[in-house]
């Protein structure tokens, strides 16, 4: 009967419940989706950081990473590239040898992180095959090819077959350089990566810097699952302790902050939209409760129990808010489920210059869907709490008067 006689209630002024309703499910919809948008740009860029760049681990010699000097490296690297391919949960590896090099053309030069590969091993890790916009993959250049990317070609004036020159330190200290004649240019669609790097046959570059057969300066290990990275990494830093074990939440710059904030995005900026809809509907019970002074006062003067008045506001605030936030929710679900198909082109906007792709694909869990309604709830039961204490306090005979 209670039940029965909120519904009644709140549709006794059907515009003031209705707009209510209304601003509950806007406003979910704005913040759901404002959310799957952040989420969505930064499951790309984790993607792209994995995928393209860094890999899901890496091995280095301790130090390395620091000064990326050519002496220190994995003189068993090739032993444990052979020992990662037992393992089940090892997709791909690509073994490399990397220098701090100065890179020269015949109109520009300036410094450039050059990066040895072995081109099938490299390309089942990072996908760098098909990236490649200009002419081929290490292919129509019989010796020493390189691989510059779309902003290293305009920056050097640099086409197809385009001779330039490597320089960097050997082992032992000496200056040494190499000429390189181009076979592909590439676009990762990020353009910050893409202008530090330039890529080389593995064995090209060994033989100038004179690393031994079978030593790396990196080796970059895809994994079958995201979620594993971090334990696999701890797991290999401890087989091989004199080595230095990363996982891509430790080798990209800011990314486990990027991902903790990532995380608690939705909360907060669900949280937001909900506080201010939060007053709007204490407001609107408030209101509703003082128009039916007289008419609570009597229901008490009868016999009604403040605990059946209480649980009937409190029941028209819980209407309000079960239909407003599905509605809103189903709404951002749509929206969601459309553009994260169809993608929201952001070209233009300098996305890429910062990393980030520029079509973003929308994306929520469903376990942030559930987080999001049962913060509807909560906000429901909270803004029934005033208005059905304001009710308790009625008096009857004062307000039958």
């Amino acid at each position: 009967m209670l039940f029965k006689i909120a519904w009644k209630n709140i549709w006794r002024n059907k515009g003031r419940s209705s707009i209510v309703i209304i601003a509950i499910a806007l406003g979910l919809w704005a913040g759901v989706f404002a959310s799957a948008f952040v989420s969505g740009m930064m499951k790309q860029k984790v993607d792209s950081v994995i995928e393209k760049e860094i890999s899901h681990i890496q091995f280095h010699a301790k130090g390395f990473r620091d000064e990326f000097a050519a002496d220190l490296y994995m003189k068993e690297g090739a032993q444990i590239d052979m020992a990662l391919h037992t393992d089940s949960s090892v997709k791909s590896t690509s073994g490399r040898v990397i220098c701090m090099a100065m890179l020269g053309s015949a109109n520009q030069s300036g410094a450039i992180k050059a990066i040895g590969v072995d081109p099938a091993a490299e390309t089942s890790v990072t996908g760098l095959s098909k990236s490649v916009v200009e002419g081929k993959y290490f292919e129509g250049i019989k010796r020493n090819p390189i691989l510059v990317s779309t902003r290293t070609a305009k920056k050097y004036k640099l086409k197809l077959r385009s001779k330039v020159v490597l320089t960097f330190q050997d082992l032992n200290g000496d200056m040494v350089a190499g000429a390189f004649r181009v076979a592909g240019i590439f676009n990762t669609h990020n353009g910050m990566n893409d202008e530090m790097n330039v890529f080389v046959k593995r064995k090209d570059i060994g033989k100038l810097i004179g690393i031994p057969q079978g030593a790396y300066h990196e080796l970059a290990v895809m994994l079958k699952q995201h979620g594993i990275a971090e334990a696999t990494a701890s797991k290999y830093q401890e087989i091989y302790p004199e080595q230095e074990v990363l996982c891509w939440l430790d080798l990209g710059l800011g990314m486990r902050y990027m991902m903790e904030m990532t995380g608690s995005y939705t909360t907060i900026l669900v949280g937001i939209i909900l506080v201010a809809l939060l007053f709007s509907i204490i407001n609107t019970m408030l209101m509703a409760v003082l128009e039916r002074t007289k008419e609570i006062g009597m229901l008490m003067a009868i016999g009604m129990t403040k605990g059946k008045v209480f649980t009937v506001i409190m029941v028209e605030t819980m209407y309000l808010a079960l239909i407003g936030g599905p509605l809103g929710l189903l709404l951002s679900y749509l929206l969601i489920q459309f553009f994260g198909e169809k993608g929201v082109d952001l070209s233009g906007a300098g996305y890429e210059e910062m990393g980030m792709a520029s079509i973003v694909y929308p994306f929520l869990s469903t376990a942030e869907y559930i987080q999001v309604f049962v913060m509807v709830i909560v906000m429901a039961i909270l803004a029934a709490v005033y208005p059905a204490i304001k009710a308790l306090r009625l008096k009857p005979v004062e307000a039958m008067r």
